[in-house]
């Protein structure tokens, strides 16, 4: 399969072509009455023509062989459009039988070549119950499929595969494909406007790429994307790989990791509190039978990781040590025994940080419990209380499908996003027409976003970084030179992800598997063009 798409036909060939040829693929249909049309491929068993480990920390390809380079089976609808475009029916996260993958699929393209049609198809593996994404392209040519792996963003399992795909295809009557190409038209013309990052030195000459790639830090092959939001424009870097060029940057599904702590966890509360006041004060113990002994631990405390409750108080200690005992776990029965057992109560609720992703996790648990005894048990809070808003904000369908346990979202990781999600929710959260503040408690949003200098939060891990509300912030006072205080709010995700929420309505994010977490020489330089101070 060669992996090289340039073709250059005229309007009126590649009409009469996408026609005649979609015959091939079982479909008649006159182009001037049917505005697009819809196949069903069922992916099949897969077979490796090439597959070679770059990275394994753990050790998850010593047994396995080439059996992590391929696509697990899969059943998808796709919307062919005359403009070109290929639509998945469903976008986001596909549950799948693999034992190590799950599966979502992106938008792609739909090309001519030699008189035939071949459509290139951008997906993602993601590892099961994990966030660990590798991004790939299939290309499909009648009934011929190939695929190769050359991207990621996991930073302790990295590999290349290629190979092909055994699939079906078939023409079907989808009555509502119409609706959907309209609804994914509809948010196409809604994202952010976008630039190259090269761009930027042309607003100011001291914003240069170099600044944002951070190529001093992070070597660009573990970078998978980067941008910054300046006065309502999304300037965005390259989506680099190491075989075929993607089709388009703006569909490269990124895993958030810890960002999803922020993004459901803490909105999640927020709202919560904002409908029902006071639930945020409700104690775990009234919620979760596994942890009636927790005495006046409450939902505020998990979602600031100051429960009291800890192996050590040095700076990630526990979760680099015990959190692999609770992912070993398979169900939400066994995670809350462990949750609930793990750890002895050292200090008084609220006064100490200690850093838990399993303390987000069973926040997940006490919100959705909460949120059953008022609305039934048939109810998501997930779906019920973040999702309306992600649409208001007009967000990809990623955002709406995070990884799940038994129906509950896992809260403490999980989401996947597209590039332009995290430039919305960035430029929303910290603008002053905030649409997130028409639905989140105003004081703990402020307080998180620090605009409440009398309560920053915990300190964490250092006495530059503090913890309030599910989001980080950095004291840049002394980077920057400021008269008073200066405390930046971000989001952090594992592996080396981070989005930083200027007070001046900026944002710069980078989305990397390098393990580097730095932003100060960024903040710097956006300084001289807008002062943060």
């Amino acid at each position: 399969m060669v992996f090289k798409l340039i073709f250059e036909l005229s309007k009126s060939e590649i009409k009469y072509f996408f026609q005649k040829t979609l015959r091939l693929f079982l479909i008649i249909f006159s182009f001037d009455v049917i505005a697009s049309s819809t196949l069903n491929i069922d992916f099949k068993e897969s077979t490796v023509s090439s597959f070679s480990i770059l990275k394994d920390s753990f050790g998850n390809g010593r047994l396995t062989g080439n059996e992590l380079g391929k696509i697990p089976k899969a059943n998808i609808d796709l919307i062919i459009s005359p403009n070109g475009e290929v639509i998945p029916r469903k976008q986001g996260l596909i549950e799948t039988d693999n034992k190590f993958w799950n599966i979502l699929f992106e938008p792609g393209k739909w090309y001519l070549k030699d008189k035939r049609i071949s459509i290139v198809l951008p997906f993602a593996l993601i590892e099961k119950g994990q966030n660990c994404t590798h991004q790939g392209l299939l290309i499909i040519e009648n009934d011929n499929a190939g695929y190769q792996i050359a991207s990621e963003t996991c930073i302790y399992f990295q590999f290349n595969s290629q190979g092909q795909v055994d699939i079906t295809i078939k023409s079907i009557d989808l009555p509502n494909s119409d609706e959907i190409l309209a609804k994914h038209t509809n948010y196409v013309a809604n994202r952010m406007p976008t630039k190259s990052i090269a761009d930027l030195a042309l607003v100011n000459e001291q914003l240069r790429k170099n600044i944002f790639s951070q190529d001093n830090f992070i070597n660009p092959g573990d970078m998978t994307s980067f941008g910054v939001i300046l006065d309502n424009q999304h300037y965005t870097g390259p989506c680099l790989t190491r075989g075929a060029k993607f089709p388009d940057c703006n569909y490269i599904p990124l895993p958030a990791y810890s960002l999803t702590k922020s993004l459901v966890g803490g909105v999640a509360l927020m709202r919560l509190e904002r409908l029902h006041p006071g639930a945020k004060d409700i104690r775990i113990s009234d919620l979760i039978p596994e942890c009636s002994h927790w005495e006046g631990i409450t939902l505020y405390h998990l979602l600031n990781n100051t429960t009291g409750r800890y192996g050590k108080v040095r700076s990630h200690y526990d979760e680099e040590n015990h959190i692999g005992a609770f992912f070993n776990l398979s169900t939400s029965q066994e995670r809350l025994k462990h949750v609930c057992n793990r750890y002895k109560q050292k200090s008084k609720p609220g006064s100490k940080w200690v850093y838990h992703t399993t303390e987000f996790w069973l926040l997940g648990q006490a919100i959705q419990r909460f949120w059953e005894e008022k609305v039934g048990t048939n109810r998501e809070f997930y779906e019920d209380l973040i999702i309306p808003i992600w649409r208001e904000l007009k967000l990809s369908p990623l955002i709406e499908k995070p990884h799940r346990l038994e129906n509950i979202p896992l809260t403490g990781w999980g989401l996947m996003l597209r590039k332009d999600d995290i430039a919305k929710i960035g430029s929303d959260i910290t603008s002053e027409k905030s649409i997130l503040r028409k639905y989140l408690d105003e004081e703990m949003l402020n307080n998180a976003m620090q605009k409440n200098s009398s309560n920053r939060g915990s300190v964490a891990g250092a006495e530059s970084l503090r913890y309030k509300n599910g989001f980080w912030a950095w004291n840049a006072t002394g980077t920057l030179d400021c008269n008073e205080e200066s405390w930046i709010p971000f989001m952090s995700g594992y592996g080396g992800i981070q989005v930083v929420l200027l007070p001046t309505n900026v944002v710069y994010y980078y989305f990397s598997d390098s393990g580097v977490f730095r932003f100060a020489e960024v903040v710097k330089n956006l300084n001289q063009h807008k002062s943060i101070c």
